[in-house]
């Protein structure tokens, strides 16, 4: 089935009806073609975004070195009005469904010459966390900035270390949870981080929970024979929740 792009644009947009738009998700779990193309367009988008991201950036650093003070004047406050469903929370619901579509249906029925869910999962986790960013440790605790230098080393051991005696000293720091979770990922110790990506989702306070998701990639990673099931049913509960 050879998909255009413009269908692919009014899906991702909205513009489809109701019925186009359920013949077309059928398509996607059904027809390896369309999950590619809508990977691919999804992805080209969201490369093409950074690209011009990184190219404003690289304009306004130049502007900011070479600008001349200009008089301060007083500015009307302007009022913020939040979109009811903004682009690029149309674009974050794509990925999920690529995501879905991709590693939980169409990657896990062993299509010929497909990438195996688990090796899918190994890229995702070596592209995404080779290094971590301080901005993870939140910077309320500095035992956690630590301990991502350590990681950032490889010295995840020494690292595991620290952030457990932070969850030990502060059982609630979500943080210290996350990356417990995200080091023994990286040490492959399975059992522990699904565990701790488990209790992670189970939190009912954080504005932002990516648990469930780390859940599925750990289970794809442990690759036992009911794990791709199981991780299948994570990213099916991300996307109908509207997780992160």
């Amino acid at each position: 089935m050879n998909t255009e792009l413009e269908t692919i644009e009014n899906y991702l947009n909205g513009g489809l009806s109701a019925g186009e738009k359920a013949r077309f998700e059928t398509a996607l779990r059904t027809d390896p073609a369309v999950a590619d193309a809508l990977s691919f367009y999804v992805l080209a988008k969201h490369t093409a975004k950074v690209g011009a991201h990184a190219r404003r950036k690289a304009e306004l650093d130049a502007l900011r070195r070479n600008a001349v003070p200009l008089p301060m004047v007083d500015l009307p406050t302007p009022t913020r009005v939040r979109p009811l469903w903004s682009a690029p929370m149309r674009w974050a619901a794509a990925a999920s469904v690529v995501l879905l579509l991709g590693i939980g249906g169409y990657f896990l029925r062993g299509t010929t010459n497909s990438p195996d869910a688990a090796q899918l999962a190994d890229a995702y986790v070596t592209r995404n966390f080779d290094q971590l960013s301080t901005n993870m440790g939140g910077g309320s605790v500095d035992s956690l900035t630590q301990g991502i230098g350590l990681y950032n080393d490889k010295k995840f051991a020494e690292a595991e270390v620290v952030f457990q005696d932070v969850l030990t000293q502060h059982p609630d720091n979500d943080r210290a949870l996350k990356l417990a979770g995200i080091v023994a990922l990286r040490q492959k110790k399975y059992d522990i981080a699904i565990d701790r990506f488990h209790r992670l989702s189970q939190r009912n306070d954080l504005f932002s929970n990516p648990g469930s998701f780390l859940e599925a990639i750990a289970l794809l990673q442990r690759n036992r024979p009911i794990d791709k099931e199981q991780a299948n049913r994570l990213l099916e509960e991300v996307i109908n929740k509207n997780l992160e």
